[in-house]
């Protein structure tokens, strides 16, 4: 199965008003990309491009992609997964320029009792930024309680 062939809202777990990357590219069991073009219709556009800080979270889309076409090739919907924070996100350059078409590379380093961690960088003519994701998709069981203490949400 292709996933550039599925739109990227059918492999997250989020609706398409908080989509920020453009679709996932490759998949190979512990690694994907995706790519996002930087145009001025990009949420969180602003002046000249995307504030480089976003780039945290077209990474964490990019695990969560990953994630939900790794899901749907066992015929399961998009999993439900936190991004826990990040070691030593570093951008290059303090925006992404209008009309960048940035590559988002993802790779697992960890899988383990739902706890990832993921090697990710951001591309385009060159390296942009690099960090480590640290996720965590908790269980059925775990989902459930986490909801129960949120009110049943």
């Amino acid at each position: 199965m292709d996933p550039s062939t599925i739109a990227v809202v059918d492999l997250l777990p989020h609706g398409p008003e908080m989509t920020i990357i453009d679709r996932l590219v490759t998949f190979d069991g512990n690694r994907s990309v995706a790519v996002v073009d930087v145009t001025p219709k990009a949420r969180f556009f602003a002046g000249s491009g995307v504030p480089a800080w976003v780039g945290i979270e077209y990474m964490a889309q990019t695990v969560a992609a990953h994630a939900g076409f790794e899901a749907r090739l066992k015929g399961d919907p998009p999993p439900i997964g936190f991004l826990l924070g990040t070691r030593s996100y570093k951008s290059v350059v303090p925006e992404f320029s209008a009309g960048a078409r940035l590559e988002v590379v993802v790779e697992q380093l960890l899988a383990e009792s739902g706890f990832g961690s993921f090697d990710c960088t951001i591309k385009a003519d060159r390296v942009l930024a690099k960090a480590v994701l640290n996720t965590y998709r908790p269980s059925d069981a775990d989902l459930a309680k986490i909801r129960e203490s949120l009110g049943g949400t």
